[in-house]
């Protein structure tokens, strides 16, 4: 009985890393109209879907379509229709509470039934929907940064300040002036004002920063408000670990105390990530396992 208690306690866990509803973190969208490249005439009914999702919509009588609810990331959009070829669209890349563009020119089919016309997008200098000062990392910067942390990625914003107590300032306002939320839940401790919750650079998906003129979703800020959102897990297996292990060391032990022996395991960091689908539902459920154990002098963190 007692591993029979065990194994519904995996599964139970299991279903909750792989079940994630897309209302419950923080989207975009993509915004369009679809036109005869002829003719310039509207085209009605065209099916627009984005590849490796089942996300999509068709245009209306205008030739407008909207597609909502879409997490932030990088890709492809197709637009197809019966006697025009089909088109599309690569690079186009989704963020927080913005409103991606993707415009589509489709042409008369002329050539054989299968041919796809490719086309990359391209992003805009200047967002028309953005009315706040904010700032944006994808997962894919993240991943090029020289960095160990979430905070040494926050560190690196415009306007963001570290202290000497290592505390965070968004354009000189106090460290328990900021917001933070994951996933559009708020994580900021009430009493100190920090991140409360700790969040493994590997499993951002974008970081926001938004740091001047507030929308009025957002409620009890005067200094920023900082956004994680985290990825969501793949239908392909995928595994990354980094670690590293050392020791400080330095002639200047007049200067530096305790330093003259040297322990090379007396710092040590070890990051990993799991995610795949789950093999008894394949396409249907999967997971997003990560795991960091860092310790130095000043104590351990496993998160």
């Amino acid at each position: 009985m007692r591993y029979i208690n065990y194994f519904a306690l995996v599964i139970f866990l299991l279903f909750s890393l792989g079940i994630r509803l897309s209302n419950a973190g923080q989207t975009g969208k993509i915004a369009g109209r679809v036109v005869d490249a002829s003719t310039g005439e509207s085209l009605p009914g065209v099916n627009i879907m984005i590849e490796g999702t089942t996300l999509g919509a068709a245009t209306d009588v205008d030739g407008d379509f909207i597609i909502l609810n879409i997490p932030p990331g990088t890709y492809a959009v197709v637009a197809s229709m019966l006697g025009y070829k089909e088109t599309r669209i690569s690079n186009v890349k989704v963020a927080v509470d913005r409103t991606t563009r993707v415009d589509f020119k489709l042409e008369p089919t002329t050539l054989e039934l299968g041919e796809t016309i490719e086309v990359e997008a391209k992003q805009p200098l200047i967002q028309k929907d953005l009315t706040a000062t904010a700032a944006s990392v994808s997962a894919r910067e993240i991943s090029t940064m020289p960095v160990e942390s979430f905070k040494e990625v926050l560190q690196l914003q415009a306007g963001v300040v570290v202290d000497n107590r290592g505390e965070f300032h968004i354009r000189g306002g106090r460290s328990n002036e900021i917001a933070y939320l994951i996933d559009g839940l708020s994580v900021t401790d009430p009493f100190s004002g920090k991140m409360a919750v700790n969040v493994d650079q590997n499993s951002i998906q974008e970081l926001k920063v938004i740091s001047g003129t507030f929308n009025a979703e957002y409620g009890q800020v005067m200094s920023g408000i900082v956004e994680v959102v985290t990825k969501d897990p793949e239908n392909q297996f995928d595994f990354g670990m980094s670690a590293y292990l050392g020791d400080y060391f330095s002639t200047h032990d007049d200067l530096f105390y305790n330093i003259e022996d040297v322990n090379p395991t007396s710092i040590y960091n070890l990051q990993l990530y799991l995610t795949g689908p789950l093999p008894i539902a394949r396409n249907k459920l999967s997971y997003y396992l990560s795991y960091r154990n860092y310790y130095n002098e000043e104590g351990i963190i496993i998160y």
